[in-house]
């Protein structure tokens, strides 16, 4: 069932379409959560709090952009909101960063290639500023746009495009680290 057809079920009434809503978000849900408020149980109660949201904002929702985007946004506005309850917000200053070569890339692809690659990239991105890390799991594992990553974050696409940049950089910089550790504790 598409999330037109299940949305339209909730509002009908369907618990078991809402279930299945929550099933296809909460893990996404949760990473965004967490790489903002980095702990977990905080992050659990962000995305409990963001399905209640959405459950009673979902009247409202015109199918005029993609449904995870407007999710995404709900989840990623409430965590922020948690987060300046704690009085930890933090602001990031944009940064110039270099390119990487093209050996550089080729390098960090062929480590990739040794080792689960999920797990590897889950350890790196738990490393990184949770701007970063968020900004990069919206980009490549959910694979939205950069007017969608805009639109969930309220960033500016050029400070996006910068966060992407610096957050391959510091992946790339991370994993090489990590894995030169490991080469030496193996020796």
């Amino acid at each position: 069932m598409d999330e037109q057809k299940w949305i339209k079920s909730i509002l009908a009434g369907d618990t078991k379409s809402f279930s299945c809503l929550v099933t296809k978000y909460q893990q996404m849900a949760f990473t965004i959560a967490f790489r903002i408020l980095e702990n977990r149980e905080e992050a659990e109660e962000v995305v409990q709090d963001a399905f209640v949201k959405m459950y009673r904002a979902l009247p409202s929702f015109q199918f005029g952009s993609k449904f995870s985007t407007w999710f995404y946004k709900i989840v990623y506005n409430t965590a922020i909101t948690a987060q300046r309850k704690q009085s930890v917000f933090e602001s990031y200053d944009d940064a110039i960063a270099t390119d990487l070569t093209t050996s550089e890339v080729d390098s960090a692809t062929a480590i990739l290639e040794r080792e689960d690659r999920k797990e590897i990239i889950t350890r790196v991105l738990k490393k990184l500023p949770a701007d970063e890390s968020l900004v990069l799991n919206l980009f490549y594992l959910e694979e939205c746009s950069i007017a969608d990553i805009a639109q969930i974050t309220e960033m500016t696409p050029s400070n996006i495009k910068i966060k992407l940049f610096r957050g391959r950089k510091h992946f790339y910089e991370t994993l090489q680290l990590m894995m030169q550790n490991e080469t030496a504790n193996v020796l």
